[in-house]
């Protein structure tokens, strides 16, 4: 069974300013490889976000998983910036919400790295399947 394994939020509070001020910084060789800053603004209140998120590169193209609502400012395409350390790219975020197009990117990522990574609990014999996509919730972003 495929669950969600995110730490719980007061953790996210206090660890997501420290390691994103560690991201931006040249220390950020220090953190694991996934992890970088994501900047964009909001679709609709044209708020400033900046955010930790784990990026995971899926032939050849980049993705962000996640259970989150802030993926939906990604509806029709935004710009964003990824930053780690002295790394800066601009990227179209487009939201890719069909779980049918998810579970296999979402397993490909899964196979290159372990699940925590993607904030996932599950076996070493589950699978990614469209419906775990749809009980865990998962959008994912395309960086292109």
């Amino acid at each position: 069974m495929i669950e969600n394994g995110h730490p719980p939020g007061a953790v996210l509070k206090v660890i997501n300013p420290i390691f994103k001020t560690l991201l931006r910084s040249p220390l950020a060789r220090f953190a694991p490889p996934m992890m970088v800053v994501i900047s964009f603004k909001g679709r609709k209140s044209g708020r400033p976000y900046d955010l930790v998120v784990g990026w995971h590169e899926v032939g050849g193209e980049h993705f962000v998983f996640s259970p989150a609502r802030w993926p939906l400012n990604f509806r029709g395409g935004a710009p964003v910036e990824v930053r780690r350390g002295s790394l800066r790219r601009t990227y179209t975020g487009t939201l890719v919400s069909d779980p049918e197009v998810i579970a296999p990117l979402l397993q490909a990522a899964v196979d290159a790295g372990q699940p925590r990574d993607l904030g996932l609990k599950m076996d070493a014999d589950d699978k990614v399947t469209p419906e775990a996509v749809r009980t865990v919730g998962r959008r994912m972003i395309r960086l292109s």
